[in-house]
């Protein structure tokens, strides 16, 4: 599989992978695989921990934002119309950033799941 992206969660102990249709979730001392997130045929080109380490948002042509603990997937935004090819959680947590080829990027609300703007 080609790996597209990764991102070490907040506390280091995980690295999160992005390569073809799932996430692969790595131990960051021991670098043995402890959990693989399938998107179910969707390219997967962006991974992001949020900054409390309990979410991880991907990008294919919706950001999707699932629990890292549960390993369910949380919630789809969809308003972009083409790739998502990077996602990025403020440092806060509030929100969630996404950049895509439809030449936008969405500002969402990291609770509600909402649009906030496209810029």
């Amino acid at each position: 599989d080609r790996v597209r992206s990764c991102s070490w969660s907040p506390d280091g102990y995980y690295l999160a992978s992005a390569s073809d249709d799932k996430i692969n979730v790595w131990d960051g001392k021991t670098f043995l695989l402890v959990i693989t997130l399938n998107s179910k045929n969707d390219w997967i080109y962006c991974c992001s921990w949020s900054p409390d380490g309990l979410h991880i948002a991907t990008g294919d042509k919706t950001v999707k934002v699932w629990n890292a603990k549960t390993q369910t997937l949380v919630s789809s935004l969809t308003s972009h119309t083409d790739q998502v090819w990077c996602c990025s959680w403020s440092p806060d947590g509030s929100y969630i950033a996404s950049a895509s080829e439809d030449k936008t990027v969405k500002v969402w609300d990291a609770k509600t799941f909402s649009l906030v703007s496209t810029l």
